[in-house]
């Protein structure tokens, strides 16, 4: 099969740190010139507080990239509840040595985003994103919800998505929205991790299985566009 390097949650927009767009640049180039597959699983830019145009206007050579590797047929994206009229809600994969494949971001069985009260949040911060009292809020409650409970909602999260996938079939789910990578053998719940700090995560499916991986800034001063080194589990 053809590989497929599957990458979510970007937040790219304009108060995005400048490594972050280099990163996501040098992330999509590495994968045209790999010439494998590429899904972007949701909250790639963030649309929620800025508007799709200009989220995306903030990282032309990103924007750039999207454009080349869709135009090739070699990308496809999700929709992510800060990017909503992205893509599909989900695509299915079959890979073999894996089975049937779910990737989606994962943010319809988030208790909380589905909730009056998360609705409600996003509908602010759709409309009033762009002031930064508004994003300050927003940014200030979810740091403290992950200080407060993070665990706890990231293993939530894993047991409805591995619900999800037992009610449909599948034998592996690779989704996003908790910022938080994982990859076991013998779990059907994968998370392909986000764009934080000075690394970009993302997973790798081939014919020899997923396989987690970390692009890292210090990577970005070689000239080899292979896929970056693996994270050790």
């Amino acid at each position: 099969m053809t590989a497929v390097w599957i990458a979510s949650d970007w937040h790219l927009g304009p108060e995005s740190p400048p490594g972050h767009g280099r990163l996501a640049r040098a992330f999509l180039a590495r994968a045209r010139a790999a010439g494998v597959r590429v899904i972007l699983n949701g909250d790639v830019f963030e649309d929620l507080f800025w508007g799709a145009d200009r989220a995306a206007a903030a990282h032309p050579g990103v924007a750039e990239e999207v454009a080349a590797l869709a135009r090739e047929g070699r990308l496809e994206r999700t929709s992510g509840n800060h990017d909503p009229e992205a893509g599909l809600p989900r695509l299915e994969l079959s890979a073999p040595g894996v089975g049937r494949v779910l990737v989606a971001h994962g943010h319809a069985v988030d208790p909380l985003n589905a909730s009056p009260l998360g609705r409600f949040g996003d509908g602010i911060s759709r409309r009033f994103g762009r002031l930064a009292l508004v994003r300050g809020a927003a940014t200030l409650a979810e740091a403290s919800a992950r200080a407060l409970a993070g665990p706890r909602i990231v293993a939530l999260f894993r047991r409805r998505c591995l619900a999800l996938l037992e009610r449909e079939g599948f034998d592996l789910g690779v989704f996003g929205h908790v910022h938080a990578a994982h990859l076991v053998p013998g779990d059907r719940y994968a998370n392909s991790g986000a764009l934080r700090g000075s690394s970009l995560g993302y997973l790798e499916l081939d014919a020899g299985g997923p396989r987690l991986r970390l692009l890292r800034e210090e990577d970005l001063g070689t000239a080899d566009p292979a896929p970056a080194a693996p994270v050790s589990r």
